[in-house]
């Protein structure tokens, strides 16, 4: 791969291959859990969008997955069983879009939320310092911040989509990039 800078290195769709908490330095959760599933992609138009789930997300209240934003909308309460299942869909996924920025000097990416599932992050920015292992390897790192007064950090690997081999139909496992 030629590029000629920082940017354009960052360029495709890359796979979540782990997604890491650590507070005060120690490992602490992978807040997703181990399996999780994402991906990243940085379009040459300066446009991101992230999607990580966790895996093992089964639904067995509604027939269709709008149903509940649906009966939400119509100002009808939820069943606690369904109440239970929009609380774990909207625990086990993360997701956002923008527009992205990346200051090479400082090797820090900006993410400039345009829409996202936290009502919390839109129209707000999301900075992650990077650095690229090799060509098809990027480390994303959430920089540190304080959870209770403790210092807490998250550290996501990602691999070029392009160098995994693609999914087989149905497969429950995660893909697996080259080794780094």
């Amino acid at each position: 791969m030629t590029a000629h800078n920082d940017t354009d290195r960052l360029h495709g769709t890359w796979a979540l291959t782990s997604w890491e908490r650590f507070r005060a330095g120690v490992f602490l959760e992978h807040p997703l859990g181990a399996q999780a599933r994402g991906l990243i992609t940085y379009e040459p138009s300066g446009f991101v969008q992230v999607q990580l789930i966790a895996l093992g997300r089964t639904f067995d209240t509604f027939r269709n997955p709008r149903d509940a934003a649906n009966a939400a909308l119509r100002g009808e309460a939820p069943s606690p069983a369904a109440a239970a299942e929009v609380l774990h869909a909207y625990s086990s996924f993360a997701g956002y879009a923008g527009r992205f920025e990346v200051h090479e000097a400082e090797q820090l990416i900006r993410h400039h939320v345009w829409t996202g599932v936290d009502p919390r992050m839109v129209d707000g920015v999301q900075e992650r310092l990077y650095r690229f292992v090799n060509d098809d390897t990027l480390i994303l790192q959430i920089r540190p911040y304080q959870v209770e007064g403790v210092e807490h950090s998250d550290t996501l690997l990602w691999h070029r989509l392009s160098s995994i081999p693609p999914r087989v139909q149905g497969s429950e496992q995660p893909p697996q990039g080259k080794a780094a």
